[in-house]
């Protein structure tokens, strides 16, 4: 019962890193092909275990529930900077804040 919770979740939440990378809008933003390569990488593996998961390859042990929790911490995150990858993993550059640093 925990492992099928577990995999549901891990759908779920899979789903929505996929889809939020893909509906990413890089507007006025600056292009990085390193970011660009990386969210491309997390858009793949995502899209990869929601499909796994879908035809029966993927299970979900109950012992993993910490990764499904950091996995939805990582999605949380993602949906927080409205996509933009660099947002989650440059923390000295915040732009899901919503609020902007003082200058020293």
């Amino acid at each position: 019962m925990v492992s099928l919770l577990l995999t549901g979740a891990t759908l779920v939440v899979c789903f929505a890193i996929f889809v939020r990378l893909f509906t990413f809008r890089r507007g006025s933003l600056r292009f990085r092909r390193g970011m660009s390569c990386a969210a491309y990488a997390v858009m793949v593996s995502a899209g990869a275990a929601v499909i796994y998961i879908l035809i029966g390859d993927l299970w979900v042990p109950g012992q993993a529930w910490p990764v499904v929790i950091q996995l939805i911490a990582f999605a949380w995150a993602l949906l927080r900077s409205r996509g933009n990858l660099a947002g989650v993993l440059r923390p000295d550059q915040p732009v899901w804040s919503g609020v902007e640093r003082r200058q020293k």
